[in-house]
């Protein structure tokens, strides 16, 4: 399934494992009606102060663990959206996209590729105020994951968290010498750090090592026929729930079959 297709779907399900995490400023209409979609789900003991809006929310901590930023990430396809820039940067965003079905260190590489062009593409219209913007965001979202309990311990994300810091920082520096171009650059890659922990793309990973190991594994007597009953059942629901937008199960069934199948998980 081309992980395009799937970037503006909402959430269908969530049962009572989300953490929230106040945002100091309002989303918009279509975000809040999201995150109230799945704050209502939340139970009696996680609720929030009335008027309050979660600019994050922990997904399926008790297994990998995941981070739905209600608000959005600067992304390279979004920021190019929101300046008006779709056209001219077809090309990038779409490249941005397949990057992230491709492995983790030939995505990265392909990304770093996208980075300059896009820049290229936005900074004339951004300039530093602009990309100040994006700085900013960058350090509300880091923060709304520094303020998650229930995630940050985890080894995947507490990963991803020191990484994102770091491109933060170097962007902040960057800007700070005018160095406007290098900063946006670095605030594009603090973005995809984050968005590697996002919950598509931590379900897309964990089904994509399951089925990689089913594939080395097959024709193998380790595994009972009840074992392998189970563990197709389970790559089959989480696959149907990715396809749902479901992914809080999706990730949950994907790892439960990756630890059925020795995967490494963190």
């Amino acid at each position: 399934m081309p992980l395009a297709k799937t970037r503006d779907r909402a959430v269908i399900e969530f049962r009572g494992d989300l953490e929230p995490v106040p945002s100091p400023f309002a989303l918009s209409r279509d975000l809040s009606t999201l995150a109230w979609c799945v704050i209502s789900t939340l139970s009696v003991s996680a609720c929030m102060d009335a008027g309050t809006d979660p600019l994050a929310l922990a997904v399926a901590p008790e297994t990998r663990g995941a981070v739905l930023f209600a608000d959005g990430l600067s992304t390279v396809p979004s920021l190019l959206s929101d300046h008006g820039l779709a056209l001219e940067g077809a090309v990038e965003a779409e490249g941005w996209w397949d990057s992230w079905s491709l492995g983790e260190s030939e995505g990265a590489r392909l990304r770093s590729q996208i980075y300059p062009s896009a820049v290229q593409h936005l900074y004339p219209v951004m300039g530093v105020a602009g990309t100040q913007d994006v700085l900013d965001r960058n350090a509300l979202s880091l923060a709304a994951v520094e303020a998650m309990g229930s995630v940050v311990g985890l080894e995947a994300i507490s990963h991803a968290l020191d990484r994102a810091r770091r491109f933060h920082s170097e962007a902040r520096s960057a800007l700070g010498r005018g160095e406007g171009e290098s900063a946006l650059m670095l605030a594009l890659r603090t973005a995809d750090v984050l968005w590697e922990v996002s919950p598509q793309q931590v379900a897309m990973e964990l089904i994509e090592r399951a089925t990689d190991a089913m594939g080395r594994n097959f024709g193998l007597t380790s595994y009972s026929e009840e074992e392998l009953t189970r563990i197709r059942r389970l790559m089959h629901g989480a696959s149907d729930a990715l396809d749902e937008g479901d992914y809080p199960r999706a990730i949950r069934r994907a790892y439960y079959a990756c630890q059925l199948l020795g995967v490494d998980t963190s």
